[in-house]
C-alpha cells in the first residue's frame, strides 16, 4: 500500500463511521494531515471539523455540550488507528 491509498483508506472509514454525524450537521469537516516522517515511515492524523451551536467565547456557551459531542465523534469513530484532533467550527 502507497501513503496515499493510506490515507484515502483513513478518510473513506472516517467519512463512513461518521455519516450521521454529518447529517446532523454536528460533523462538518473530515480531513487527514498525512506527514513524511522518513525512510518511507508516513503518520497520519484525522481533523474533524464539528459544529455547536455557539462558540466557546459566547457567553451561552455549554461545555457539557461540546464536551458531550467529541465523545459522539469518538464513539462513532472507534479504533481508527490513528490520532484524531477535533476542531471546533465558528
Amino acid at each position: 500500500m502507497t501513503p496515499t491509498t493510506d490515507v484515502r483508506g483513513l478518510q473513506g472509514k472516517a467519512e463512513a463511521r461518521l455519516a450521521s454525524l454529518r447529517e446532523e450537521k454536528l460533523v462538518t469537516r473530515i480531513a487527514v494531515l498525512s506527514t513524511l516522517l522518513g525512510q518511507d515511515k508516513v503518520t497520519e492524523r484525522l481533523m474533524i471539523g464539528m459544529s455547536v451551536e455557539t462558540h466557546k467565547t459566547s457567553p451561552d456557551f455549554d461545555q457539557q455540550k461540546c464536551s458531550q459531542a467529541k465523545s459522539r465523534i469518538m464513539q462513532a469513530l472507534g479504533d481508527i488507528d490513528c490520532d484524531v484532533f477535533i476542531e471546533m467550527d465558528r
